[in-house]
């Protein structure tokens, strides 16, 4: 079973005439945080956030699409949405961030399409929680009588949908988040566990449900669906908290944990820096990353303004490719700036140094692997191939993608992130032409110290006609932090 998140926050709008709703993005993140954080059931990579100028009608449909119809049965599919609802003549919409209020029906997402997605995911598990102004019209009929005597119908065991409020009702908004999703927030930190310790779809709904109402007597949230089996756990609470209580039972115990995930970190050429979201579009292989204020945000932006037409080292998540910098703008909305980041695959820069060839009687695998020691372990040229011809062949050059002989230990000397060292390896692995596809990277921090590193992915299938075989290194080593 796989959990998948999709979290909608369109707290910003294009026209002047829509009020922005900036806590919503306070709702995403916070929901995206209790959603992660261990013991989870949802994988930071498989949560995807949209917010801000990316919320458009085409990029929401496009997620939508992608989320639900791309699904398979065993997923457990989450779905936040936060923002304006509303009606014309005879349809419920949502609105995004470039809606015209003349042309509602038309730059809108109807609630009866997002319906549609709900019904026919091939996932048997989906929980919905829209945080809107009438919300509850979600999934009725295609007329105002309609929306007025039908319930809430959606097609499928084990598919919920939880609205914020009926279709005549106004979700309220106070402090840094929707009322509603305050105390979704609340039941997820623990106010909706069960006996067991868990918060599943109904103890959190319950949760909710009564804490909304007894606080406003106009706004009742409404749930719809039905359930065969055990209900869906959504959070473990109860294993979280006696986690947290171990870490500080002893200062003399042990403290290990696995790094294997970079979060919203990202590496452009020499910079390194957090994302508030992400976006990839494949069809035009064009990044679009929106990153929040700093304290170092005019240092960052002045950085990427520098790199504006040039073409650059970029590594995310799990991968790395060299980009062309297509466009930096930054906006200041409500004293917040935020700097909207394009970057664009370029297709002349693929980092690869040819070998179609064994070299001197080593083979391509032992290649990949003697890279991974020279530049992951620092470990010296072994005599065998230490010569002008073989090393220059199997090692390439330094203008290719230099890369320091103290890798590891001088982005420690720098107070570099662990989550960011584990972007620099990928980078290496990827420009270094050890893999073309990066399946792990993980790193073991045992008492202040880097003590194993981990490295699987597929080698490029340059280094010979023989089909790519994976690598796979599982390397003790001793980095203090």
């Amino acid at each position: 079973m796989m959990y998948k998140a999709l979290l909608i926050a369109v707290n910003e709008q294009r026209s002047r005439e829509i009020d922005a709703l900036p806590n919503t993005l306070n709702d995403v993140t916070e929901i995206k945080r209790l959603l992660t954080e261990e013991p989870a059931v949802f994988k930071q990579s498989d949560v995807l956030t949209l917010s801000g100028n990316l919320a458009t009608k085409s990029m929401i449909n496009h997620a939508l699409k992608g989320f639900f119809s791309d699904a398979s049965s065993e997923n457990v599919l989450f779905l936040y949405w936060a923002g304006h609802g509303g009606f014309d003549q005879s349809d419920a919409y949502f609105i995004p961030y470039d809606a015209d209020v003349s042309t509602i029906s038309n730059t809108s997402i109807n609630m009866s399409d997002v319906k549609k997605y709900i019904d026919e995911t091939p996932a048997q598990t989906v929980l919905s929680f829209f945080d809107t102004c009438h919300s509850g019209a979600l999934l009725r009929g295609t007329t105002i009588n309609d929306l007025m005597k039908r319930g809430l119908d959606i097609k499928g065991s084990g598919k919920f949908v939880v609205a914020a409020c009926t279709e005549d009702q106004s979700a309220w908004d106070r402090g840094r988040h929707g009322a509603f999703t305050d105390h979704l927030i609340r039941g997820l930190e623990g106010g909706a566990m069960n006996p067991r310790g868990e918060v599943d779809i109904y103890t959190l709904y319950s949760y909710v449900s009564q804490a909304v109402s007894n606080e406003f007597s106009d706004q009742h949230p409404v749930l719809k669906g039905t359930l065969s089996g055990a209900p869906i756990i959504i959070k473990h609470t109860k294993a979280r908290e006696h986690a947290q209580q171990q870490q500080f039972v002893s200062q003399s115990s042990v403290t290990r944990r696995k790094v294997d995930e970079s979060g919203d970190w990202f590496l452009l050429g020499d910079l390194r820096a957090r994302h508030h979201s992400y976006r990839y579009n494949s069809s035009t292989k064009t990044y679009s990353l929106i990153l929040k204020a700093t304290s170092n945000a005019r240092s960052i932006e002045m950085t990427l303004k520098q790199m504006l037409r040039t073409v650059r080292p970029f590594a995310i998540e799990d991968g790395a490719e060299y980009v062309q910098v297509e466009d930096v703008d930054v906006e200041v909305i409500d004293g917040e700036k935020t700097i909207n980041l394009t970057l664009v695959s370029s297709q002349n820069r693929n980092g690869h140094m040819s070998h179609d060839m064994t070299i001197n009687g080593i083979k391509p695998d032992d290649i990949a692997k003697l890279r991974i020691e020279r530049f992951i372990f620092n470990q010296d040229i072994p005599s065998h191939v230490n010569t002008t011809f073989s090393g220059g062949m199997i090692y390439g050059t330094s203008s290719e993608y230099p890369v320091s002989d103290r890798l590891i230990p001088e982005l420690l000397e720098q107070q570099v992130e662990p989550e960011c060292i584990r972007l620099y390896v990928i980078a290496v692995l990827v420009f270094k032409s050890i893999l073309s596809e990066v399946n792990e990277v993980s790193l073991i921090i045992q008492d202040n110290t880097i003590v194993r590193i981990t490295i699987n992915g597929n080698r490029p299938r340059i280094y010979s006609n023989e089909a790519p075989s994976n690598i796979m290194v599982d390397h003790p080593v001793t980095f203090p932090m």
